[in-house]
């Protein structure tokens, strides 16, 4: 067999863009392995790829998804330490090694850094390649459609909660939008940690579910004043730290909610990039804006072993085969999921 399947996008725009096809499957270089995929989950940022790069250019045509779980099926020149058959997933992040920031192990602010997916074919296809250096071992007790819902979202919640937010136990975290992928990773790891854990979302069955991840407070932000809420919880004091992927739409309302010496981490602006705000609540109140790019390949090792001992868990809520691809970006453009949207390669 020298050819496979894959979901293929040749043009920016809406769904109907992403074509399945026939293709060669690839070649592992020096340093690489191929993949037999068997699940491969999808992120805001396949959405974003395809409507069209809000910074610099997407080359195309391009396979996404970068949340990759799979076999290793073949090994490049050079690749030592894993086998054929192993069963892995696959850190979304490909750095050049040699700047001050990678030196200094923040490779997250690699100028020439790479996102599987979005630079490189990702995992919607039945094979695919990825740098050997990116690969962690799929835990026995997860299933690959388990496994493919990880990467991208524990990565980044714990980036933003943990290396950037520096949260504390005692401490008081805002995860807004709780049925988002880093949203749902967000508040387990933000439990785990030992804060006192709020979260937004939009229906009572969201609300619910939210409190089972382990949120103490679950406002709906379509029936009350979410922002008064916090406040009225807290004594007026507010919260210490808010997780924040969503972008323009919330973070005048979030900000609203910090208390001195608060901090906004924010990781995404799929709700739009551009916000009006009042400098003089951040300096009065001695408020911090921080960005958070992704996470490293030791956030996820991180979350992943709180996974395998059963701390943490990843959040599934549809599962789909890769000739419904365009079913699964809909269901992420309307929110109607709770966790992630994996896409099953048979």
């Amino acid at each position: 067999m020298s050819n496979m399947t894959a979901a293929v996008l040749r043009e920016h725009g809406d769904r109907n863009k992403i074509q399945l096809e026939q293709i060669p499957i690839p070649e592992p270089g020096p340093g690489e392995v191929r993949l037999r995929v068997r699940a491969c989950a999808l992120n805001w940022l396949d959405v974003g790829v395809r409507r069209g790069p809000k910074f610099g250019t997407i080359p195309l045509p391009l396979i996404g998804g970068g949340d990759i779980a799979g076999t290793i099926d073949a090994l490049g020149p050079g690749v030592a330490g894993w086998e054929t058959g192993d069963e892995v997933l696959v850190y979304p992040l490909v750095t050049c090694g040699t700047c001050e920031f990678c030196r200094r192990g923040e490779p997250t602010t690699c100028p020439d850094h790479q996102i599987i997916g979005e630079h490189i074919d990702g995992g919607l296809a039945e094979y695919t390649v990825v740098p050997a250096e990116n690969l962690l071992p799929k835990p026995a007790n997860l299933s690959f459609t388990e496994a493919a819902a990880i990467p991208v979202v524990f990565m980044t919640a714990w980036h933003m909660l943990v290396r950037v937010g520096k949260l504390q136990a005692g401490e008081r975290a805002l995860i807004l939008g709780a049925g988002g992928g880093v949203a749902s990773a967000g508040i387990q790891i933000a439990h785990h940690a030992g804060a006192h854990v709020f979260t937004t979302t939009s229906t009572p069955e969201k609300m619910t579910l939210a409190r089972e991840l382990g949120a103490d407070e679950v406002f709906n932000y379509r029936e009350e004043d979410w922002v008064a809420s916090v406040l009225e919880v807290t004594n007026g004091r507010g919260t210490d730290l808010v997780q924040d992927n969503v972008g323009a739409v919330t973070w005048p309302a979030a900000l609203k909610t910090l208390a001195r010496n608060g901090r906004l981490v924010t990781c995404g602006s799929h709700s739009g990039a551009e916000v009006e705000i009042g400098i003089g609540q951040i300096y009065h109140r001695q408020l911090s804006i921080l960005g958070s790019n992704g996470g490293t390949y030791q956030d996820l090792a991180s979350a992943l072993q709180l996974i395998g001992e059963g701390h943490l868990h990843p959040v599934v809520d549809t599962v789909l085969p890769l000739e419904e691809i365009r079913d699964g970006h809909h269901l992420m453009e309307e929110h109607g999921h709770f966790g992630k949207v994996v896409i099953e390669i048979q």
